[in-house]
């Protein structure tokens, strides 16, 4: 699942030495002074989306958006909640390795010229893959992670972490509505998610604190209105959304470092799950549905089909993790052009990769893939569609029904404007009975189903998943009545070391290799079950009372 994103070729780790006579510098040699600010961003940015939706795909496997062709790997042993040292590896690495080792030396290069921008967008970098990590492991080292003389760093609580991380936005927000000094580089000039755009960058910073502020829900300093506050000055708007756009250059380009990270980490082994299929199609008890129920829009973008022997598309059967099925199934399988057939029967579960990729006349359509896993697809990083799930979320909880109807339905008008779905479909789709026209009738499970969907493939789907605590009672059992994701059930292949009870449920990654391996002093300090499987379904700061 390791994805490389290399957008300008440059150094992992800048540092500096001495320079042969000390006359000049070799603008071809990283060190503090080069390369300046907008080179140092670009590859922060693709290093960081690489660590951010490679936790994605981990969250979609956790929380039952992606079953696997059946093989005994990380990604089989994902679908059964296991995370093993290795399988938890890549985020961690392409944050610390690649990502986060390189802020410093950016907001350094960016002070000497003055560019303010540049300082503000390496802040929010840094409080978003600490605000990430931390809520995905539970505790990371952060308060010694980049001091030269600490070999063996020590882990800090996620509560900490977040403390720092809402502080980092704050500082983020200031420099960025500073004005820059004369000569300093433009923020356009190596800005690739939001295209120099200072306004886009403070309202990601607002909306990663509306995100952040969210999550403590279950707690008693849970404040409503500064996540609302927070909120109103992120994202309204698709074109205000962080959105990055990957490049579609060919199944014929060796250098595949442009593609989208979903492409290269879902494969051809990815299929979808029947909770997803059913969340796509209101198949779920208590969903919104009457007279006018119309077909999701979404669905066949997001759901591939095969053609049939007479050309007839056939949408991809879900894979039913409750069942039996993941224990050996489903099953990997080929085409035979020479017969037109598959060699499983097994093909009803279609692959999320478009096969063929440029379909000839005649030619059988294997899949029409998935719009989140194409080679050009978008990564929805924080967008316009989040903000008002989470205003919907609240507004519910203050029992303000209209204003979360509202909420809800702009934020299901705002995803599938992501998707580039015309606004009449939309528009249509929303006043149907298959969403929800009566504020009355508007319950959580409505909200959060409508933001699973909408946070496909984003770790922050797991964040709700925990949060509201799947689908179980106050007492962790499997309850359809009271539960949240309706039909969320426990895995049948579920890794039982891990969740021996049936009110078991999977709250954290596990640490991974790296730590285990050199620094396991400071791990077992940090939690004394770090190296056992119960770690796994210990709650993190933030998902206990």
């Amino acid at each position: 699942m390791k994805k490389l994103l290399y957008i300008l070729s440059l150094a992992v780790v800048f540092v500096s030495c001495k320079k042969w006579l000390d006359i000049n510098d070799n603008p071809n040699t990283p060190n503090e002074d080069v390369p300046t600010p907008d080179l140092r961003l670009p590859p922060l940015i693709a290093q960081f989306s690489d660590c951010y939706e490679s936790a994605g795909t981990r969250a979609a496997f956790v929380g039952q958006q992606l079953a696997v062709t059946y093989a005994v790997n990380n990604n089989w042993n994902l679908t059964r909640w296991y995370s093993n040292t290795s399988s938890a590896n890549w985020p961690w690495q392409c944050w610390y390795v690649n990502s986060a080792s390189n802020i410093a030396p950016l907001i350094k290069s960016a002070q000497k010229a003055g560019a303010y921008h540049y300082i503000g967008a390496a802040k929010i970098m840094k409080a978003w893959g600490f605000g990430t990590l931390a809520d995905f492991y539970g505790m990371m080292p952060y308060d010694q992670f980049d001091d030269p003389g600490t070999i063996t760093p020590k882990f800090d609580d996620g509560a900490h972490v977040q403390e720092q991380v809402l502080l980092l936005l704050d500082d983020a927000i200031n420099d960025l509505q500073k004005t820059q000094l004369p000569g300093a580089p433009p923020l356009s000039k190596g800005d690739i998610l939001n295209k120099g755009n200072v306004d886009n960058w403070i309202r990601l910073a607002y909306g990663l604190k509306a995100r952040y502020l969210n999550h403590l829900s279950k707690k008693s300093t849970y404040n409503p209105q500064a996540v609302l506050d927070a909120t109103s000055k992120a994202a309204q708007t698709t074109a205000q959304s962080s959105v990055l756009q990957y490049v579609d250059e060919g199944p014929g380009v060796p250098d595949a470092s442009k593609e989208a990270i979903q492409y290269t980490n879902t494969g051809l082994s990815s299929r979808i799950t029947q909770l997803y299929l059913n969340y796509l199609t209101n198949n779920y008890t208590g969903a919104p549905s009457g007279a006018s129920n119309m077909t999701d829009p979404r669905l066949d973008l997001i759901v591939p089909s095969m053609a049939d022997k007479n050309g007839v598309l056939i949408r991809s059967r879900g894979v039913d993790m409750s069942s039996d099925l993941p224990k050996t199934g489903p099953s990997s399988y080929t085409y035979n052009a020479a017969t037109n057939s598959f060699s499983k029967p097994d093909s009803v579960y279609v692959i999320l990769r478009k096969t063929p990729y440029a379909p000839a006349p005649g030619d059988r359509i294997q899949s029409t893939g998935c719009w989140y896993t194409r080679r050009g697809a978008k990564g929805l990083l924080v967008t316009n569609a989040e903000m008002r799930f989470i205003e919907a979320e609240v507004l519910f909880r203050q029992n303000k029904l209209t204003d979360a109807l509202t909420a809800y339905k702009a934020g299901i008008r705002a995803h599938m404007a992501l998707m580039d779905i015309p606004s009449a479909t939309i528009e249509n789709y929303l006043a149907s009975t298959s969403v929800v026209q009566n504020a009355a009738g508007l319950t959580m499970s409505h909200i959060m189903i409508q933001k699973y969907i909408a946070m496909s493939f984003s770790p922050e789907q797991w964040v709700d998943l925990r949060r509201m605590n799947f689908c179980a009672d106050a007492n962790g059992n499997y309850n359809e009545a009271t539960g949240v994701y309706k039909g969320f059930k426990r895995p049948s292949h579920c890794f039982t070391d891990a969740y021996p009870n049936a009110t078991d449920w999977p709250r954290r990654f596990a640490v991974p290799s790296y730590e285990i391996n050199y620094n396991i002093k400071q791990v077992l300090a940090a939690n004394p079950n770090a190296d056992k499987p119960i770690y796994l379904n210990q709650p993190v700061w933030w998902d206990q009372p």
